[in-house]
């Protein structure tokens, strides 16, 4: 006996459960919760940006003075190092996940990009490019960082702190991007670079120190602290890699040191006071 033929309206509905099969195994995998980005947004909260730097050049009173520098530094300084943790976090997290041939997501594919940016290196990356982001991605000693800002700034007090919030010396080569030194030689053409805030001078050093060629050494000496000796380095054992930031070379480093020693207590002091703060308005 000959089997019956198949109606074509029994092809159409066998076409139609195979996509909505289909489309139910797309949107299943895309629900996957093993598809979710891997990776996470910086989320702290941060301080107040210092649109003008204060001006501290009535406060006579020097310990007064240098308190003050502290206390408005001190924020922003930690605050850009917890960007920079939660940076190498991420590149961590990533590193391994690809170690162990995890895909990423588009959503991590995008901010790890954006981070290799950050730091000047290629993405995609090859193992070479990961060696050299992870030896840029760590913070910078507060005590370095605040000590220079202190150095360059003359306490925040100079020119270029009060007009540029430039706390760093911070240089730029475009005309009219920042404001002309008045013992600049005629055949220089850098300008002292502006910035909308102090923190966004505080980043922009950082980023620097990271980043730069001329700071090679500092980094070369905060890797091996780190996985040598396995703690974090101090203002101390890294101002050695400043010797290319002023022509004065280890007269510079040398003083930066000595301001590290000279203002310890101090330095000390502000760090605990911020760090009991904002565990005070954690709690409340």
């Amino acid at each position: 006996m000959q089997e019956p033929e198949a109606s074509p309206l029994f092809f159409r509905g066998l076409i139609l459960i195979s996509l909505v099969v289909a489309l139910g195994a797309l949107v299943s995998e895309w629900l996957d919760p093993h598809q979710e980005p891997l990776l996470q947004r910086f989320e702290a909260e941060a301080p107040d940006p210092l649109e003008q730097m204060p001006d501290y050049s009535d406060i006579t009173h020097v310990p007064w003075r240098k308190e003050a520098f502290f206390t408005a530094l001190v924020p922003l300084v930690i605050f850009e190092n917890q960007f920079i943790a939660w940076q190498r976090e991420q590149l961590e997290t990533a590193y391994q996940a690809q170690q162990e041939g995890q895909a990423l997501t588009p959503t991590d594919e995008r901010l790890l990009r954006e981070i290799f940016d950050y730091y000047r290196v290629t993405w995609p990356a090859s193992e070479e490019d990961w060696q050299l982001i992870m030896k840029r991605a760590h913070p910078v000693p507060e005590d370095l960082v605040l000590m220079q800002g202190a150095k360059e700034s003359g306490w925040g007090t100079s020119r270029f702190a009060q007009q540029g919030n430039n706390l760093f010396g911070q240089w730029c080569f475009t005309e009219g991007c920042g404001l002309v030194p008045e013992r600049r030689t005629p055949d220089m053409n850098h300008e002292v670079r502006l910035f909308d805030s102090v923190q966004s001078s505080v980043r922009s050093y950082l980023r620097n120190i990271n980043t730069h060629r001329a700071y090679r050494k500092l980094r070369e000496l905060r890797q091996e602290l780190y996985q040598e000796e396995d703690r974090e380095p101090t203002g101390v054992d890294l101002a050695p890699g400043l010797i290319s930031y002023s022509e004065r070379r280890q007269a510079y480093v040398d003083e930066v040191i000595n301001l590290i020693l000279a203002n310890f207590e101090e330095i000390q002091q502000a760090l605990e006071a911020y760090q009991q703060e904002a565990s005070q308005a954690d709690t409340e």
